[in-house]
């Protein structure tokens, strides 16, 4: 029953992170959620809605961003893909639901080498040495994929989640974000600290040994 809160909490957490919000709107200010973008060159067509960032860039929205060296998208079509050095920064919880809410006070970190977001289908593609960590949780695969649409997560590929002083390693981890249920494949171990009794409230101390004079 740990292992499996363990599990949950990480990739539910690792979920919200991916996430972010749909965008609503066509404009370039709203791709893929974020209502702000930076980067000292921005290459867009303003009637196919195609976008290119070249150099580094930094996306924001209300409580989180995202940077990375370059990007590609489509406005109109609310695709982004964006690689090197992928960083995406959550300051803030979410308030799209009471679970989000609570797995996401403390702020997280993930990174990754590659980042596709599709609005439309509510997609998210991490790939290439993802990591996400909050406070004492970790986890790391080589990819993980977010349905957001279908409530699922998938995580691939050298998977190793960590709290505290309890690990899960698989090959493969699928996810529910809507009914929390979790299934690791693939060479799982699991190891959590054996719980040990504490001494009982007015048990007599041991008698010290005698002195030797």
């Amino acid at each position: 029953m740990r292992s499996r809160a363990l599990a949950c909490a990480l990739v539910a957490a690792l979920a919200v992170v991916l996430t972010g919000s749909p965008a609503k709107a066509l404009d370039f200010t709203h791709v893929a959620g974020f209502d702000r973008i930076q980067s000292d060159i921005v290459n867009w067509n303003l009637e196919t809605g195609t976008f290119t960032l070249p150099h580094p860039f930094v996306a924001s929205r209300g409580g989180s961003d995202i940077s990375a060296d370059r990007a590609t998208g489509n406005s109109r079509s609310k695709q982004l893909h964006a690689e090197g050095n992928v960083i995406v920064h959550q300051t803030e919880p979410l308030k799209n639901s009471l679970r989000a809410a609570a797995m996401t006070q403390q702020p997280s970190v993930l990174t990754c080498d590659k980042l596709d977001v599709d609005g439309v289908r509510k997609l998210y593609i991490a790939t290439g040495n993802v990591h996400f960590s909050q406070g004492a949780r970790e986890a790391t695969a080589d990819m993980g994929v977010l349905d957001d649409a279908n409530h699922h997560l998938h995580m691939e590929g050298h998977v190793h989640i960590r709290d505290k002083d309890q690990t899960l390693d698989s090959n493969v981890l699928d996810y529910d974000t809507n009914t929390g249920e979790v299934s690791a494949k693939g060479s799982v171990t699991i190891q959590a600290p054996i719980e040990t009794a504490a001494p009982t409230l007015g048990e007599p101390s041991p008698t010290p040994k005698p002195k030797k004079h």
